[in-house]
């Protein structure tokens, strides 16, 4: 099965059908003719960056359950952890994470 038959084939055991994804896609095209749109997402992204990046403002309170990342140099890290610790609370660690807490290790003989 080629890949994009599978992915036909997954979508459709999920219940996304073909009408569902053109509707989904003409809204999108749809949208473009709202008048002000760019005013009118500018005015939203604070409330919803809120709620996706922790500190973003400070009386904003993260999703329940939620697990949050950065990707970034080092530098980028210690910058941003101190900066929570000032807007979240001084108990606030950003953890690390390295490609090398991920190494797989392939058997040769097995492949």
């Amino acid at each position: 099965m080629c890949l994009r038959t599978g992915r036909a084939a997954a979508d459709l055991a999920d219940g996304w059908t073909p009408e569902m994804e053109r509707k989904f896609y003409q809204a999108i095209l749809d949208i473009r003719k709202t008048p002000n749109l760019v005013d009118e997402l500018f005015k939203r992204k604070d409330a919803v960056y809120a709620k996706v990046f922790p500190g973003y403002s400070p009386n904003e309170k993260l999703a329940p359950g939620t697990i949050n990342f950065v990707i970034g140099p080092e530098r980028q890290m210690e910058l941003y952890e101190g900066y929570l610790k000032s807007a979240v609370g001084a108990d606030t660690h950003l953890y690390r994470l390295y490609p090398r807490d991920f190494w797989m290790v392939i058997d040769p003989d097995k492949n």
